[in-house]
């Protein structure tokens, strides 16, 4: 049974990257070293990040507590780094080998020539929601908007919901940084933001805390992932077996956490540090994570767009420069995923 490695890393300016790359050093040498590790000696040794306490990182939990990224001959740790753009730094450093991120930092790095490249994704739908102060019945009552940081999954969308009431982002609201979601309705609750964006099963936990929803995202069945596997293209062409290994492992971690909900349940509130029955059940409610998990452009075309407010070159790039989608498309073609459907005893 492998050790479970988890840290939480805050990002600072100036010192947060050292920090992380640190951190990541020392899992790596603590994996080697340890006896509890002996028989992973000659498997991948892999680092994977993940940013913020959401649900929609639940099947990647789910596949560390259940032991297939070993199953599948990779040796993976899952680290909680703050901030995607933190994550984005130690991928493109080499410290870390796989990151849950948001496609448009993805979009952004391949746009500054980095080779940074969607592989899969956890989720379908925005599934964010706006939660005013007491009292407030509009979205466009609100002044400012608690995101977590700039350039985050919280302020894209937060500008697409805020955009669709008819509001100008940053003029009209203006998007605060507060970090996790807990410090976000916190920020509501002492009156130091108008509003909050934040995604289940922080929904409910809104919900029970009194505040009004303003905006509701998952209404709007918008495609899109806020959490795409990422990896470097050229890890990938180094080490193509041990990536198409990690994406198995994924892949079964989807099917195991939709057919074992009182497990999944319980690795939910293990990352999330829940325990109410009612916010972990809206947690595994939400979310219906994709079988054949595909990162398929329609989920980060939004993204394109507003990547395009910066820089407008990227409408002109083809899309398909930004996913690779061939190892996914490997397991799905040799039946592999099928037969994970059908032993768990899942509908397609």
């Amino acid at each position: 049974m492998s050790r479970k490695v988890r840290h939480k890393v805050p990002y600072k300016k100036g010192g947060g990257i050292m920090k992380i790359k640190a951190l990541l050093q020392y899992v790596t040498i603590w994996t080697v070293l340890s006896p509890c590790f002996s028989g992973y000696l000659f498997a991948a040794q892999m680092n994977a990040l993940w940013t913020t306490e959401a649900g929609v990182y639940a099947p990647a939990w789910a596949t560390r507590e259940a032991n297939l990224f070993e199953k599948y001959g990779n040796q993976v740790q899952l680290i909680f780094i703050q901030g995607a753009t933190s994550a984005a730094a130690a991928l493109i450093s080499g410290d870390a080998h796989i990151g849950f991120l948001s496609p448009q930092v993805v979009i952004t790095s391949s746009m500054q020539g980095l080779d940074l490249v969607m592989v899969a994704r956890l989720g379908d739908f925005i599934e964010n929601q706006i939660f005013g102060r007491k009292g407030m019945t509009s979205l466009k009552q609100i002044k400012s908007l608690a995101i977590s940081r700039y350039g985050s999954s919280a302020d894209f969308v937060g500008r697409v919901l805020v955009e669709r009431a008819g509001l100008k982002p940053d003029s009209d609201v203006a998007f605060l940084q507060f970090g996790n979601q807990s410090n976000r309705l916190a920020a509501l609750e002492t009156v130091r933001a108008d509003a909050a964006i934040v995604t289940p099963p922080m929904t409910l936990q809104a919900r029970k805390m009194g505040f009004p929803l303003l905006a509701d995202g998952m209404k709007l069945q918008i495609p899109y992932s806020s959490a795409m596997m990422v990896m470097r293209r050229s890890y990938i062409d180094r080490n193509r077996e041990a990536a198409r290994n990690a994406i198995k492992a994924i892949v079964e971690g989807i099917h195991h956490y939709k057919a074992n909900k009182e497990q999944a349940l319980k690795v939910i509130s293990k990352y999330m540090k829940i325990q109410d029955r009612e916010v972990l059940e809206e947690s595994f409610r939400a979310y219906d994570f994709a079988l054949k998990p595909y990162p398929s452009k329609e989920y980060f075309e939004l993204p394109i767009q507003e990547v395009a407010r910066r820089d407008p070159k990227v409408l002109k790039e083809n899309p398909e420069r930004f996913a690779d989608s061939s190892l996914l498309k490997e397991l799905d073609e040799s039946g592999f995923i099928d037969k994970l459907t059908r032993e768990y005893g899942l509908k397609k």
